[in-house]
């Protein structure tokens, strides 16, 4: 939690002929982080792949060749197999991949047959109004045959008298003799003759039209039965073909170990990173080999970085890797937008309704695809939005699907800390001023007077409150990678910039005696010559960004009105006065299909409109403020394998 898992560097060395074993260790520990050897030693060489490699690659360049060219889905994993099993089975990968071949050559010959006839039809389609055999429009030696298209409204009775003119709407054929061809394509380019090419048929158009229509449709079905031969091979081999590939992936990555380390003609040596709390795992494995290794505790080189978070916190490990990973001298910010995300969506959302909504679409895509990492990590990021979300929309602002339950909401949240008054429903689709105590009463009505100001003004104290977060968390990173004076220069000076700033601007409206005022002018002007004097002119070109960094987090109360704006305005069109529900049985079934498509519409923009603007705020306004980011991800040596296991676990 905002800090990365310790590690340690680790070397090992020893003769080459353990690599093999060494090699299948390592992946089955997956603990140590490989730093690759850059061939910058004398006496030292990267090493060749162990002797396996090159078969492992020439089967899977066959595997992946083969699954491609059958568009081979992989399901989600079952039983696992056994990589002996596969080994013993892959003979059959031969046959498959000859019958898979001749399929996709029987399946592109077919292709080619249909795109030609369908030319063809084409072509034949364009004379389809004009009785005569297509062997009479070419093949003379006194007669040149000029055919095409020609608009309808084209007058051809001022063409030579000597042409023999065939026309049916806007298809032409004219036959010319071969000393007035010029004369004439002249003529015909005048009245917008475009010419096509005459099919290499014989036959009047609407037979040869029924004859292709005959062969188009036997091919089509030809290949159809080769589709559904390719598809069944597919199904049938596909698991097989998917497990193998993760198989000999996974040798091809094994194999691949000397290709990083240093060696001589009979020694290496391995580099590299172990969680500090696995060293002794590892070690303890490492007793059965040959082997010299080291651990240095005290490096000066970085890390790589391993997160380290909770459970409930470990999806939003998705948002840190992508927009960079952390260094390991700063904060990781995991944890935090594990808070502030879901929290400034809930806000921005406000709806019980959608809320609910989202948890539910949530759970029913982690059950679909739960076979995928990244699809489940977004989809649980996604349901503790939505818990945030109905959270927030029950008890602050008592609303569901943009109808609000203010009254009920009195009674189920907060009044000054007191039990309401009264109960009651206010149901209601015409635009409400609802009794209001006072500005701080909760829940919030959207539509009070005091709704909007609120909204915005908690809006721009989060805000507040977010970004000095971030800025305190950068000053502790500069003091740990610098010292203490880059860091007052650096973070330190903003964030009295923007307490000064703050202090100044609520004392000048009378919420704080006039001292604090002045206090505040002294600290921000303060801050504002430290960051002169650590930025230069960067520091006073950076002055207002921190207050517009402060403002843009009213977004968060903007997009909650313009959300329940749009609910509100999708309810009252299907149920307010004189609306649709009033227009009879049509008028229902419309009020319906409006209230269907208007909230699916809000959810769906909810989840990216919405989505993306919190998400916006943790990037731009707060990551900037403490994460430099250009760190290397812990990634440890071994194959992750979801299909095959290499040998049998006892129970």
């Amino acid at each position: 939690m905002l800090k990365s898992e310790d590690m340690t560097r680790m070397t090992i060395s020893g003769h080459k002929k353990d690599l093999d074993s060494l090699s299948d260790l390592l992946d089955e520990q997956q603990l140590m982080h490989l730093v690759e050897y850059n061939n910058e030693d004398e006496g030292f060489k990267i090493g060749s792949s162990l002797s396996y490699g090159s078969k492992s690659s020439e089967i899977l360049v066959k595997l992946r060749s083969v699954i491609k060219q059958l568009e081979v889905s992989a399901n989600p994993p079952t039983i696992k197999k056994l990589s002996i099993d596969i080994e013993k089975e892959v003979g059959e990968l031969d046959s498959i991949a000859s019958k898979t071949h001749e399929l996709k050559d029987s399946q592109r010959e077919y292709q080619r047959q249909i795109d030609e006839l369908k030319n063809s039809l084409e072509q034949v389609e364009i004379f389809s109004g004009l009785d005569l055999d297509f062997k009479y429009l070419s093949g003379f030696d006194s007669v040149k045959v000029f055919a095409g298209e020609i608009p309808d409204d084209a007058d051809t009775s001022n063409l030579d008298s000597d042409l023999e003119v065939v026309k049916s709407e806007s298809t032409i054929v004219v036959f010319c003799p071969t000393d007035k061809v010029e004369n004439t394509e002249r003529a015909l380019l005048d009245l917008g003759f475009r010419s096509v090419d005459v099919p290499d048929l014989e036959g009047n158009p609407s037979s040869v039209k029924s004859r292709l229509g005959g062969d188009l449709q036997k091919v089509d079905n030809q290949k159809r039965a080769i589709d559904h031969e390719i598809q069944a091979l597919s199904q049938r081999h596909g698991d097989w073909l998917v497990a193998c590939e993760e198989h000999y992936s996974a040798l091809s990555e094994k194999s691949s170990l000397p290709l990083k380390l240093a060696t001589t003609e009979n020694m290496f040596v391995m580099d590299g990173w172990v969680p500090s709390a696995s060293v002794s795992v590892l070690q303890q494995a490492l007793q059965k080999y040959d082997v010299y290794y080291e651990v240095d505790n005290d490096s000066d080189d970085s890390p790589p970085i391993k997160l380290d978070n909770i459970g409930p916190a470990k999806p939003f490990e998705l948002f840190t890797k992508l927009y960079s990973t952390p260094r390991h001298w700063e904060f990781e910010p995991t944890a935090i937008i594990f808070i502030t995300y879901p929290l400034f969506f809930g806000l921005m959302v406000g709806d019980a309704g959608y809320g609910l909504a989202y948890i539910l679409f949530a759970q029913y895509l982690i059950n679909k695809f739960h076979y995928s990492e990244g699809m489940v990590a977004i989809c649980k990021i996604l349901r503790t939005a939505g818990i945030y979300t109905f959270l927030i929309g029950t008890f602050i602002y008592a609303e569901a699907f943009g109808q609000t339950f203010y009254n009920l909401g009195k009674i189920i949240g907060f009044n000054s800390f007191l039990f309401a008054k009264y109960i009651g429903w206010n149901f209601t689709f015409n635009v409400p001023l609802i009794e209001h105590d006072g500005p701080w009463h909760l829940p919030i009505h959207k539509f009070s007077p005091y709704g909007a100001q609120f909204m915005l003004l908690t809006s721009v104290i989060i805000g507040f409150i977010h970004i000095s977060l971030g800025l305190i968390l950068g000053f502790f990173n500069e003091m740990k990678h610098h010292d203490l004076k880059h860091a007052v220069y650096a973070k330190l000076s903003f964030l009295m910039i923007l307490w000064g700033g703050v202090m100044a601007l609520v004392s000048l409206v009378g919420l704080f005696p006039d001292i604090v005022q002045t206090v505040g002018i002294v600290v921000m002007l303060l801050g504002l010559l430290f960051a002169t004097i650590g930025e230069g002119v960067v520091g006073i070109l950076e002055f207002p960004t921190i207050f517009s960094n402060v403002i843009s987090y009213a977004r968060i109360g903007a997009i909650g009105l313009s959300d329940y704006g749009l609910a509100f305005t999708v309810n009252y069109l299907a149920f307010g006065e004189g609306m649709l529900w009033s227009a009879g049985p049509v008028g229902i079934l419309a009020a319906i299909f409006v209230m269907f498509i208007g909230h699916l519409t809000v959810f769906t923009l909810g989840i990216i409109g919405t989505g993306i603007n919190s998400l916006r705020l943790q990037y731009v306004e707060f990551f900037t403020k403490f994460v430099h980011g250009g760190g290397t991800l812990y990634d440890p040596f071994g194959y992750n394998r979801r299909y095959t296991k290499e040998k049998e676990v006892q129970p």
